[in-house]
């Protein structure tokens, strides 16, 4: 059985993107294999669960097994994540904001790889609430940056904050402990983040592979983490100085436990609403390790994006259309009206 886990809050407009390309994998890909399905709601306000109830009623029929969590008190993505993960029935999972889409291709050829590694961290297109897929070649140069680190900086590199995208990263389910959730349950925002350094530090001999393929089509909206005016941004960075805080408390070597205490202050400083305060963050020590790969890896970097972007962007862009199209022809099944965005 394969586990899809979606994550939502106030995403009445755009959970269905992410329900229906979850159809669309199963439909196209998933063919003599069984499917769960989990979807967890942290109170919404906007009607987020009734869409997603009728949703899963008329789909019934393309999972073996369902599970809602729909709370009525919002207690934030980290305690979502850790139910839900807590109810996964399948060896193999795939977790999906409720924002965001799963892309085109054939995600369980990238999963079966969970078969020799533990961890396998893949990319992600982005794309804004229009559709339009984001294919500059530089946007990328962090989620490409994850290969490099994964072989020859991991451990180190992720207690720093450097880039292992959560929003793409699939894991041994076995990998999973009470410890892991534990430390999860200690913060609000930062529930991948938190689950793979929890990970990392538990394991010194983990096996992680980097596949240069989109998995998700991730999307930029004025309440993404990604925008650094967002609310949601601010507490992700108080978040994080948190993180550095609990990795300090277990380093032994007293040169990293200054750099993270470094990367801790660097962490509410972007919290700052002063611009020139805020510039002070690129003297972090993530961005010294971020421009030191960088030039020292400059072709292959450049080679990994152009890899990336050019054979998928116009595919993805291709890919939400049919996706929206599917939207509305629910919707007409159904005679509901929501927003498309």
């Amino acid at each position: 059985m394969f586990t899809f886990i979606v994550t939502c809050y106030n995403q009445a407009d755009v959970i269905l993107y992410a329900l229906e390309s979850i159809r669309y994998q199963i439909e196209s890909f998933g063919r003599d294999q069984k499917f769960q399905l989990i979807v967890t709601d942290d109170a919404s306000t906007d009607g987020s669960q009734e869409v997603i109830r009728q949703w899963m009623s008329v789909n019934k029929g393309l999972f073996a097994k369902t599970g809602k969590i729909f709370r009525e008190k919002n207690l934030g993505i980290c305690q979502n994540y850790v139910d839900a993960l807590k109810h996964v029935a399948g060896k193999r999972f795939a977790v999906l904001n409720g924002d965001d889409l799963l892309a085109p291709d054939n995600m369980f050829e990238i999963t079966d790889r969970l078969k020799d590694y533990d961890i396998v961290c893949t990319a992600f297109i982005k794309f804004t609430g229009s559709g339009e897929m984001i294919h500059s070649h530089n946007t990328y140069m962090e989620v490409v940056l994850q290969d490099i680190i994964a072989r020859t900086c991991l451990h180190r590199a992720i207690k720093l904050g450097c880039p292992i995208m959560g929003t793409a990263v699939l894991y041994r389910k076995s990998l999973l402990t009470k410890e892991v959730y534990d430390f999860i349950l200690r913060y609000r925002t930062v529930n991948d983040r938190a689950c793979l350094q929890k990970i990392l530090a538990e394991n010194e001999d983990i096996r992680v592979c980097y596949v240069n393929r989109p998995i998700v089509l991730y999307r930029i909206s004025e309440h993404s983490i990604s925008n650094f005016h967002s609310p949601t941004r601010l507490l992700h960075n108080r978040e994080i100085a948190k993180l550095c805080r609990a990795a300090k408390a277990g380093e032994s070597s007293f040169l990293f436990r200054r750099m993270l205490s470094w990367q801790e202050k660097s962490a509410y400083v972007r919290t700052s609403s002063n611009y020139f305060v805020r510039l002070l963050r690129f003297l972090s020590p993530y961005y010294f390790i971020m421009l030191w790969l960088y030039v020292r890896n400059y072709g292959e970097i450049k080679r990994m994006e152009r890899q990336l972007v050019e054979p998928n962007w116009v595919n993805c862009r291709e890919h939400y259309k049919k996706i929206r199209t599917n939207v509305k022809k629910y919707l007409n099944r159904t005679s509901r009206s929501l927003p498309i965005s």
